[in-house]
């Protein structure tokens, strides 16, 4: 059977929002550690759980008989995108705290309707073709789709360059506001648990 590759790439993206919703990145603020410490020390921990997400992916394709043109690149694929959006959404929450959660998820629903997984992107509103080139998820379904259904090295090689790009970019931008933003993170968490509301 076949599966269209947006929904695999779905999972992969709401998984590495639980884990993060889940584990606690965590501020730097009251403990020995530096921001750079505190965001690469934990990164370790939600890059493996990545890893294993997209494992059972992996497996749950193959269960279900999901048809697979190449086996090796469909493994490495899953493996890539899993941990890239692991990279991206830790980062945003170990970054922003509550605020990068909500980015997170906004940024899920963005990508539902702007990346072509459902309805083809060019009978969308306008605004998610001006999107599609900078949501992560155009490039990972690329990457997905390549592998499941027959690789294409001119399309594949692309997506996964800026896929890549994107993680590095993230990752960059957030430990720069990690070292300014941490202590106003650590207290508006604090303030948000106080409150009872969550």
């Amino acid at each position: 059977s076949q599966v269209s590759p947006f929904y695999l790439v779905l999972s992969m993206w709401v998984g590495a929002l639980i884990t993060c919703a889940m584990l606690k990145p965590g501020t730097s603020t009251g403990t020995k550690y530096t921001p750079l410490e505190m965001y690469f020390g934990k990164s370790v921990i939600f890059l493996i759980m990545g890893l294993l997400q997209s494992c059972v992916t992996i497996i749950g394709a193959h269960i279900l008989g999901i048809y697979i043109a190449n086996e090796a690149m469909f493994i490495l694929s899953c493996l890539t995108v899993s941990g890239v959006f692991m990279i991206l959404v830790y980062s945003l929450v170990s970054a922003l705290g509550n605020v990068g959660k909500a980015v997170a998820i906004v940024l899920l629903v963005l990508q539902i309707s702007g990346t072509g997984g459902i309805y083809p992107v060019e009978i969308m509103s306008p605004i998610f073709n001006i999107l599609n080139p900078y949501l992560p998820m155009t490039y990972a379904i690329t990457l997905i789709r390549e592998a499941q259904l027959g690789l294409i090295w001119s399309n594949f090689i692309p997506a996964l360059i800026i896929l890549f790009a994107l993680g590095i970019v993230t990752v960059i931008v957030s430990i720069i506001i990690k070292e300014k933003a941490d202590k106003a993170t650590h207290y508006f968490e604090n303030k948000l648990e106080e409150s009872g509301l969550f």
